[in-house]
């Protein structure tokens, strides 16, 4: 960080301040328990100040029609955030425990991604005429106008905090919206740096962007979502918590978008070719320390290659490196806090009494008495209908479930979940796994080793994993309300 200085104040209306409360609480490192920083611990009455500035720029300010100021400001934004990529990776290890390993994704990746939003800003088709139409006695002209919600309220979590500020923050401004930032209590450090940026990089005026950041989620987080200035929530978490915001955006009919979480399945068919499948599912599953909402957790095995299935997982998850987020060759770093370790564990030491078997792993790791750690686990002949197959861990834990018969039993397995953010399937036969793919009740597929992710493609859920989609020009349009006009046919 510049001067070994590393902010963690609010960022209201285009300046850094304290919470006015003064109170401040310590940013743990989850590896070894130090204090990174302090963030400032804002109040109800910050969030106000936040709201209203961002509401007035909202009301008065040329923002929502100036594409090409715009489109400027948010091609500095990519600027910026690229001149200090290396520092936000810093932050990202050091608050969040991601491993240097797996940090490409989250940030250099996320702001090339940029670009897509960045030339929608003036390749998207703002106004589009219908052509007469003679209704009613009149003869009229319809011109369909795309608008701006006006103030966006954004929610990240902290398991990928600079990636989902990308999504929220960059793609409100981009479609021509003030936002509010609410940054999950363990990582508001890389909000406060994207501020930065916001702040001395760019044009964007104050009023447009703001970032709150708070020790008590539930607090700040009632606070925006009861506040009727805001038009669209924009939330990535729990389906738990994602539910009230739902709930509370009803009061107003405002509009909400949610990604909420998976426990995707993951398809060995049998004719599969093992080793890469594998590969891919354990890399899928202990990507981010098992820490993500799209991984594929559930490993769903037909009866005939089972065993073999089993041998590879024991090999390639047991000799699996777990331990310093720092090294490169680290797959599972730390996990966030000992509250989730304590979750994770409990999920693994239930799921092993009723029955499974603990293949690999199963208990806490250890580096010198600090941090918080979780081996890499792979859990076995796991009941489908059971409590860790159906329950997202969000930690280094691969559930295996065994099946028998035909593809359209892999699919009612794999489908037998509440969630549908994403889902994977393997099979040497593209046709056949095609076939699999239609059939899959997610808001994303990948076919053997392929990967769904990028700035054009659409990402959302079925069931409880979401409402509504980030990315593509489905997620730029979600910011967006639609105005039908209509004059005189000449």
């Amino acid at each position: 960080m510049p001067n070994g200085q590393i902010e963690g104040r609010l960022f209201i209306d285009g300046e850094f301040r304290d919470a006015k409360s003064g109170k401040r609480y310590p940013v743990i490192n989850p590896a070894d328990e130090s204090v990174v920083a302090e963030a400032a611990d804002a109040g109800v009455e910050d969030v106000e100040e936040a709201i209203a500035a961002a509401r007035l720029f909202a009301d008065t300010s040329d923002w929502a029609t100036n594409r090409d100021f715009r489109k400027r400001c948010m091609v500095q934004l990519q600027e910026g955030l690229r001149a200090r990529a290396d520092e936000f990776e810093d932050l990202l290890v050091a608050e969040a425990g991601i491993c240097r390993g797996n940090i490409y994704t989250h940030v250099r990746y996320m702001i090339e991604g940029m670009d897509f939003f960045n030339d929608l800003i003036t390749a998207f088709q703002w106004e589009e005429d219908l052509g007469p139409n003679e209704g009613l006695g009149f003869k009229s002209d319809r011109r369909v106008v795309y608008e701006p919600y006006g103030v966006v309220g954004a929610i990240t979590p902290w398991n990928a905090p600079f990636m989902t500020a990308i999504w929220k923050v960059h793609h409100a401004l981009a479609t021509g919206n003030a936002v509010v930032l609410k940054s999950a209590p363990d990582t508001p450090l890389t909000a406060a740096l994207f501020a930065e940026v916001v702040k001395t990089d760019t044009d964007i005026p104050a009023g447009a962007f703001h970032a709150i950041s708070s020790a008590d989620k539930a607090v700040v987080g009632d606070a925006m979502t009861a506040d009727q200035r805001i038009d669209l929530y924009h939330f990535t978490g729990s389906p738990g918590v994602g539910q009230r915001i739902a709930e509370r955006a009803a009061n107003g009919i405002r509009h909400s978008v949610l990604e909420l979480g998976g426990k995707s399945a993951n398809v060995i068919l049998p004719d599969a070719d093992l080793d890469m499948a594998c590969g891919v599912g354990v890399a899928m599953c202990m990507s981010n320390t098992g820490q993500g909402c799209a991984l594929a957790t559930r490993m769903v095995v037909h009866a005939d290659v089972y065993d073999e299935v089993l041998k590879r997982l024991e090999v390639a998850v047991g000799n699996m490196q777990c331990g310093d987020p720092n090294d490169p060759a680290t797959v599972v770093g730390p996990i966030i806090r000992e509250e989730q370790l304590k979750r994770i564990e409990g999920l693994v030491d239930r799921a092993r009494a009723e029955g499974a078997r603990v293949l690999v792993g199963g208990q806490r790791g250890e580096r010198d008495g600090r941090g918080f750690w979780y081996q890499p686990t792979v859990v076995v002949d796991v009941d489908e209908n059971s409590e860790i197959a159906q329950t997202e861990v969000f930690g280094p834990v691969l559930s295996v479930i065994r099946y028998e018969g035909d593809d359209d039993e892999a699919v009612r397995v794999a489908n037998n979940s509440r969630y549908g953010l994403s889902a994977y399937v393997q099979s040497a036969d593209e046709e056949r796994a095609w076939a699999v793919a239609h059939k899959l009740r997610a808001g994303t597929v990948n076919i053997n080793n392929s990967f769904y992710l990028s700035a054009d493609a659409p990402f959302g859920g079925y069931g409880i994993s979401g409402d509504g989609v980030e990315h593509g020009v489905a997620g730029f349009r979600e910011y967006l309300r639609i105005k039908s006009i209509a004059s005189p046919a000449h």
